[in-house]
């Protein structure tokens, strides 16, 4: 008899919005382990603006999940038992799976997927720091800040939904890098948070402005060099009459959109070209050569303290889908993550 385990089920997708009950919690029982397979134990699972793609019928960079499915996520998982020469019980994987308790798979597959990086968790470091500042979040907004906004300092830099789990690691590096760093955020608490841990330069409630678009010009009358958007929809279309000529956008994601069965329509697009703007998306998927050198600086500072942790921490694997709902509401401040045990 294999291992018994819980697992988060595609009972429907979504439509429109989320209801909470597209998942199913069920039981499985899972086979015997075979020569070369690995049997992980989930230990973290992160929550993502990706879940809610993966949860609908739009078509994205990765394989339609079909109804009867196990729910796919990042997680943090121990090597349980293997029987691959290249896993060995103990050994921590950052990977791509289910939403489950146990996962049994290929160590084949698992050496040629390129989502999947052995990690070891420094003693000083709590486990969940890997699935928000030193995993694919931190990773998304060193490469989004520096590679695709080709940041410098001095410049000012403007970042959506920056108490979100990528902004406020987008904030961070900007403010490393020697910017002058402004952020949008739902909620007074959100934009104290931001002020006064993360040290921005100045912040907006936008759930609390009539007129976004006069509210950040008031903010950076100079205007925007570097605008960071993980939001998009009327939110970008607020930034872009206050970017600089020759500014940069960093479309990281878009949030406001995603599950929407009607998007909406960008109307200042045209400073796209009256600007010179440059406006540019970028997957994780594509840089992932140079992870190992992004996660060692990354880990780095925050030993040295240039960089915090600031995680929404949920507990248990059963909770997972009604934490869904803050990646919508915007209710948590920093990376939603499910310890799983």
């Amino acid at each position: 008899m294999g291992v018994q385990s819980h697992s988060w089920v595609i009972d429907h997708y979504l439509k429109d919005r989320l209801d909470g009950s597209e998942l199913c919690w069920l039981p499985r029982t899972l086979p015997e382990i075979q020569p070369g397979q690995v049997l992980l134990k989930t230990c973290l699972l992160s929550l993502d603006a990706s879940n809610l793609l993966w949860l609908s019928e739009k078509r994205d960079y990765l394989p339609q999940l079909q109804i009867g499915d196990v729910m796919r996520g990042n997680i943090i998982a121990r090597v349980e038992t293997s029987t691959h020469p290249s896993y060995t019980e103990g050994e921590y994987l950052l990977s791509m799976q289910g939403w489950s308790e146990y996962t049994l798979v290929d160590g084949e597959e698992l050496l040629r997927d390129q989502l999947t990086v052995k990690i070891k968790p420094h003693p000083d470091v709590p486990l969940d720091a890997y699935v928000g500042t030193l995993g694919i979040t931190g990773w998304s907004a060193y490469i989004g800040m520096m590679e695709i906004g080709r940041l410098k300092a001095g410049e000012r830099v403007l970042i959506s939904g920056a108490a979100g789990a990528t902004g406020i690691m987008a904030a961070q590096i900007a403010k490393a890098a020697g910017a002058i760093v402004y952020g949008l955020a739902g909620g007074a608490d959100k934009c104290q948070f931001l002020e006064e841990t993360i040290k921005l330069d100045g912040t907006i409630d936008y759930k609390a402005e009539p007129n976004l678009k006069q509210a950040i010009d008031d903010l950076i009358p100079d205007g925007v060099q570097v605008f960071f958007d993980n939001v998009g929809g009327e939110i970008l279309d607020a930034v872009l009459p206050n970017m600089c000529i020759n500014g940069r956008v960093v479309a990281s994601g878009s949030v406001s959109q995603y599950g929407r069965d009607e998007q909406y329509g960008v109307k200042n697009f045209p400073l796209i070209t009256t600007k010179r703007l440059r406006m540019e998306g970028f997957l994780i998927l594509d840089y992932l050569q140079q992870i190992d050198e992004v996660l060692a600086t990354m880990e780095g500072w925050l030993l040295a303290g240039k960089l915090i942790n600031k995680n929404h921490i949920v507990q248990g694997l059963e909770n997972a889908q009604a934490s869904l709902s803050h990646l919508v509401t915007g209710g948590n401040i920093g990376k939603l993550a499910v310890y799983v045990s």
